[in-house]
C-alpha cells in the first residue's frame, strides 16, 4: 500500500467519523417530533366524576385505561369573560390556544380569527382527522374550523365547513345539516363537497372499504343527529362506537410518512349530563375510556396522547359508601341509608322509575324510586359547574403535563410538537 493510498483512506476514515459523531449528536439534541399526535376531549372529566365512572365499570380495584397515563395536570378553563364557560369558549381554548368570550368560535376578543390545531397541522403536512360523537356542525367540533361570534348560528357554520379546506378525515353525526330539507341527490351542500373532492360516506364498513394510499379526504355521515344509541327501538341500527372510529381513523391517516393529528371530541357525556341522566354519562365515560385504550394500541410508540376535559356540567356525585365489589347499578340505586347515590347540584333531576311524574315528595325514598338522582336546584337543563379539568398525556411532549395549567397551555403543548 502506497503512503497516498493509506492517507486517502485515513481521510475518508476521519470522515466516517465525523459524520457519525455529527449525526449522533443532532439526534440526541434535537428532539423528534411523535409521528402520531391524538387529542382526546371530553366533558365531565374531573377526579370525582372519573372516580365514579370506575366504581361503575368494576368497583373499587377497577382502573380505568386512562389512568395508565404517566403524565397529570389539573387545568383551569375560565373564558375571557366568564370564570365558569361554555362548550365554544373552552372548545376554543383547545383548539385555538385563546381564552375567548362565551359563544366565540376561533375569534378572540379583539375581533382576529384564530388558527386552529388542525388548520396547523395541515400546514406542517400532516394528515388531519376529527372524529365526533355530536353532529360535525355541533359547536364542539365546529372549533377546528369554524369562525363566528355566535356558535349557535348553524347555518353559518355548516358554510364555513363546507368552503373550508377539507380536512383527510372527518367522521361523526349531524347528516341532516347537510341536506337541510332538500333530498340527498339534490343537496347543493353535498355537491359543494363532492366539488371539493371529499367522498361522503355513510358507514364505517364504507369507510372501511376506502384505500388509505388514495388520500381522498373522507367525510362520513354517520347518523341525521348525534351519535347516540337508539331509545327502546331495537330494531334501529347501532352507531358505530367510538373505538372503531379511532380505529378506523388511524388507520386512514397513518399513511402520511410526515404524521398527522387526530382530534377525538365526546360533546355526548355533557348531552347526557345536562338531563341528570347519571347511568348514560358514566357508560359514555367507560366507552370514552376504551376509545383511549384503542388509541394507544393502534398508534404505535412514536406517538404523543392527550386525554383532556373541557367543561362540567350538572356537577355528578357520588354519595356514600359503597362496598368495595358494587359496580353498575348497584352505584345508581338508593343506598343502605336510604339515600341517593347519585345526585346534581343543578338539572330537572333524574329516575328511572317514576317516568317524570309531576310532584316529588321530598322524601325520595318514598316517591322517586330507588334509582332517583336528585338536583339541589331544579333547572330544565342542568348548568355548568366550577373546577378544574384533569389533562393526561403519554408520549413525547406530554411531561410538560403537570401541576396546575390553563386549557390554553394544553394547547400550546400539542402545538409544539407539530
Amino acid at each position: 500500500m502506497t503512503n497516498k493510498l493509506r492517507n486517502r483512506l485515513i481521510a475518508l476514515t476521519c470522515l466516517i467519523i465525523f459524520l457519525g459523531l455529527g449525526a449522533t449528536l443532532f439526534l440526541n439534541s434535537t428532539g423528534s417530533k411523535p409521528f402520531a399526535v391524538i387529542l382526546f376531549i371530553g366533558d365531565g372529566i374531573t377526579p370525582g366524576t372519573l372516580a365514579s365512572a370506575r366504581l361503575f365499570s368494576g368497583g373499587g380495584e377497577a382502573k380505568l385505561d386512562m389512568e395508565n397515563l404517566p403524565n397529570v395536570a389539573l387545568c383551569r378553563n375560565a373564558a375571557n369573560d366568564f370564570s365558569v364557560p361554555e362548550s365554544a369558549s373552552a372548545s376554543t381554548a383547545l383548539a385555538a390556544g385563546k381564552r375567548v368570550n362565551r359563544a366565540s368560535l376561533c375569534i378572540d376578543p379583539s375581533g382576529a380569527k384564530l388558527s386552529s390545531l388542525l388548520e396547523e397541522a395541515a400546514s406542517c403536512g400532516r394528515s388531519t382527522g376529527l372524529i365526533t360523537t355530536g353532529e360535525i356542525a355541533g359547536v364542539t367540533a365546529a372549533a377546528f374550523y369554524a369562525k363566528t361570534l355566535v356558535s349557535d348560528k348553524r347555518n353559518e357554520v355548516i358554510s364555513q365547513y363546507c368552503s373550508h379546506a377539507p380536512f383527510d378525515f372527518v367522521a361523526g353525526g349531524g347528516a341532516q345539516d347537510f341536506t337541510q330539507g332538500s333530498q340527498e341527490g339534490d343537496s347543493p351542500l353535498l355537491k359543494q363537497l363532492a366539488d371539493n373532492g371529499i367522498s361522503v360516506l355513510r358507514t364505517v364498513a364504507d369507510i372501511e372499504k376506502q384505500p388509505f394510499w388514495k388520500r381522498t379526504p373522507i367525510l362520513g355521515l354517520l347518523a341525521p343527529g348525534p351519535l347516540i344509541d337508539p331509545v327502546q327501538d331495537e330494531v334501529a341500527p347501532q352507531p358505530p362506537s367510538l373505538s372503531d372510529l379511532v380505529r378506523v381513523a388511524i388507520s386512514h391517516l397513518q399513511g402520511n410518512n410526515r404524521g398527522y393529528l387526530l382530534v377525538v371530541d365526546d360533546p355526548m357525556i355533557a348531552a347526557a349530563a345536562a338531563t341528570n341522566d347519571g347511568e348514560t354519562v358514566l357508560k359514555r365515560l367507560i366507552a370514552f375510556d376504551e376509545a383511549v385504550a384503542t388509541a394507544r394500541r393502534y398508534a404505535g410508540k412514536n406517538a404523543l396522547l392527550v386525554v383532556t376535559g373541557r367543561e362540567n356540567i350538572g356537577g355528578l356525585q357520588l354519595n356514600g359508601y359503597p362496598f368495595l365489589r358494587d359496580k353498575g347499578v348497584a352505584l345508581l340505586a338508593l343506598n343502605a341509608e336510604g339515600y341517593p347515590s347519585l345526585c346534581w347540584s343543578t338539572g330537572p333531576g333524574h329516575s328511572n322509575e317514576d317516568n317524570g311524574s309531576a310532584s316529588r315528595s321530598k322524601k325520595l325514598t318514598q316517591t322517586a324510586g330507588i334509582l332517583a338522582q336528585p338536583s339541589a336546584h331544579r333547572l330544565s337543563s342542568g348548568v355548568g359547574v366550577a373546577g378544574d379539568m384533569v389533562t393526561l398525556g403519554a408520549g413525547h411532549g406530554s411531561e410538560k403535563l403537570h401541576g396546575f395549567l390553563d386549557l390554553t397551555e394544553v394547547h400550546d403543548v400539542i402545538r409544539d410538537q407539530l
